[in-house]
């Protein structure tokens, strides 16, 4: 009888340790009525879904209640979205700018093509493609941050000529910043610079300006 000692402790240990999950689940399991979710921010994952119920580790900071209709998406944001159309939305707006920039860059061959979004004061580095950038620039400085300001594009034929131009790169010679509109309001901009002058003139932007009505971005 002494072998069945061992297998009776690990049982005994097995059972334990199922009972102590159900009152941990129990203990931080949340209700979500219809149409609403928990937006969780901290550390940790989690999941959920409409009228059904939450798990939230004890390990996160702060939950906020929200309406699915009032969710704003900010792929610029660490916070967790844990509904299937925003994550979606959220997905597919770092896509396509991605391969927007990718695409663009490619097929002309400029110095450097990318996406800058809007976060509070300040213009943040977006998906881009070319070397190294400035990886925020404020409201109204430089050819982007005017861009914003004045919420139009700017063709600039040489950078060295634009008051307050921020030198991002040496190499960078003419630039053309347009603005991306999403309700009326802008939330970011598409930035390409070239190392040649006098690049761009106003074919590029009205082209440039096409493209970027097509991306589906939130603020």
């Amino acid at each position: 009888m002494e072998f069945l000692i061992p297998i009776l402790t690990t049982a005994g240990l097995v059972l334990a340790a199922i009972i102590v999950f159900v009152i941990i689940f129990k203990c931080f399991w949340k209700v979500a009525g219809t149409n609403e979710v928990l937006i969780v921010s901290g550390l940790g994952k989690v999941k959920t879904r409409t009228g059904g119920g939450i798990f939230v580790l004890p390990i996160l900071q702060k939950t906020q209640k929200m309406t699915l209709e009032n969710i704003q998406v900010d792929f610029t944001s660490r916070q967790e979205i844990p509904t299937k159309d925003a994550i979606h939305v959220l997905v597919d707006a770092v896509a396509n700018m991605a391969n927007t920039a990718a695409l663009i860059h490619e097929t002309f061959g400029f110095w450097w093509t990318g996406f800058y979004i809007i976060k509070g004061e300040q213009l943040v580095l977006g998906p881009f493609q070319g070397p190294v950038a400035c990886t925020r620039i404020p409201f109204a400085k430089g050819v982007c941050g005017t861009a914003w300001a004045r919420r139009e594009s700017i063709v600039v034929p040489d950078v060295e000529e634009f008051p307050g131009h921020i030198a991002c790169s040496s190499l960078s010679r003419s630039e053309i910043v347009v603005p991306i509109c999403m309700s009326g309001e802008v939330v970011g901009v598409l930035d390409i610079d070239s190392k040649e002058l006098a690049t761009f003139d106003e074919t590029d932007r009205e082209w440039l300006e096409k493209i970027v009505a097509l991306l589906k971005i939130q603020a």
